[in-house]
């Protein structure tokens, strides 16, 4: 691919560099997303990905929490662009766009975390049953499984449904896109 061909945007305001490939091309030949394109540090399933997340509520770790869900490099060179229907273009956003559209979606799952652990931090929780309300969905650039509802019971027996964001899954790693629950 030829350098004149991409877009480097300069997302200074958010401290981080950019590559968006022009809209209506292809990632790849295979349709994947861009090699620099995945999650960084995401569980080997979602199972992992669950039992580490209920483990940082347990443990009232907000910092856990945040490296659960995917971060604002991740969000932007693949949820954002990849959230299209196998073989579609991949749109283009302008930098007030992207600021924003992660602003929101990082601003709310700062105050889903906050709530998630002040309803049921240090409680000692285990998961009983799983379910994703919205199903799964393949997009462009990954899976989502998305608005997962978890069923926990504490140590003194006490079962609680918790309802929370979607999971996205890319080449066999998981991370949770957002807390944010519709």
């Amino acid at each position: 691919m030829r350098l004149g061909k991409l877009l480097v945007l300069g997302a200074v305001t958010l401290g981080v560099s950019l590559l968006f490939t022009p809209s209506g091309s292809r990632a790849s030949d295979e349709g994947k997303p861009p090699s620099a394109a995945r999650l960084e540090h995401g569980a080997p399933s979602i199972d992992k990905l669950i039992d580490d997340f209920v483990q940082a509520i347990n443990d009232r770790d907000k910092a856990r929490l945040r490296q659960l869900r995917v971060t604002q490099e991740e969000y932007v060179a693949l949820i954002l662009p990849g959230s299209v229907e196998p073989g579609q273009r991949r749109p283009m956003y302008n930098q007030e766009e992207v600021e924003y559209l992660w602003g929101i979606l990082n601003g709310k799952s700062i105050y889903a975390e906050a709530g998630l652990l002040a309803s049921f931090g240090g409680h000692h929780a285990t998961v009983t049953e799983k379910d994703f309300r919205k199903g799964v969905k393949k997009y462009a650039d990954y899976t989502a499984y998305k608005q997962l509802t978890l069923t926990l019971k504490d140590d003194k027996g006490t079962e609680a449904t918790m309802r929370i964001g979607s999971i996205a899954e890319v080449d066999g790693q998981f991370k949770f896109i957002s807390y944010v629950r519709d």
